[in-house]
């Protein structure tokens, strides 16, 4: 795919749901240490992706992560991911420490949201 591989760790998170009325991120609050990729993986109920809030996350995240997440479809919004299984990297290195506010667009009325801190 021409994706390089992650140089630090690499931590999962699912993203599953039913498809009407449930969807989840798995886990949905996870601590990380700079330089950590993390994998999220549509096990079931997509499409998913993850998008992060512009205002919670921290100081100076916005253009890391911008740097960090290809095929953006918007402002911090990661590619819908279709196929079962299919899985998108995002990558914490030069990330400032803090918490960051995500979620998933086409379920965000669900209840599918995430927050991630970089220790």
């Amino acid at each position: 795919s021409g994706m390089a591989a992650p140089a630090g760790p690499v931590v999962e998170v699912k993203m599953t749901g039913n498809g009407s009325t449930m969807a989840a991120f798995e886990p949905k609050t996870l601590t990380i240490a700079p330089g950590t990729t993390v994998r999220f993986i549509n096990v079931s109920g997509g499409p998913h992706n993850i998008a992060f809030w512009g205002d919670s996350i921290p100081a100076g995240a916005a253009a890391v992560l911008t740097a960090a997440m290809p095929n953006s479809i918007d402002n911090l919004s990661g590619p819908f991911l279709m196929q079962p299984n299919e899985t998108y990297d995002v990558s914490f290195a030069n990330a400032p420490t803090g918490a960051y506010k995500g979620y998933c667009t086409p379920h965000l009325a669900l209840g599918m949201k995430i927050a991630i801190t970089v220790l």
